[in-house]
């Protein structure tokens, strides 16, 4: 199969592609742990041995926000990870 690194590239030349085409827009995503953790991970500048660590709950949510004015450096926060909303 896939080497986490491989799909580390991946995904975030899609996300960072996604990102460009759809500026100052609101992204919703359904994906896979691996692409969530790569996704953490182009925020966060992390290498892909250090984003793999993460753990992603099934059926969670997990919110990363781009934002346009801010240095490309510094342009990604991450709002939550692994929220799973509670009915009632």
């Amino acid at each position: 199969g896939e080497s986490f690194v491989d799909l580390f590239d991946r995904a975030t030349a899609s996300i960072n592609r996604l990102t460009q085409q759809h500026r100052g827009r609101d992204i919703v995503a359904v994906a896979h742990g691996g692409t969530i953790r790569a996704a953490l991970g182009l925020a966060l500048n992390l290498h892909p041995e250090q984003a793999v660590r993460f753990e992603t709950a099934n059926v969670s949510l997990t919110m990363i926000e781009h934002l346009e004015a801010a240095d490309p450096e510094h342009a990604w926060r991450v709002a939550w990870v692994n929220h799973v909303p509670r009915l009632g």
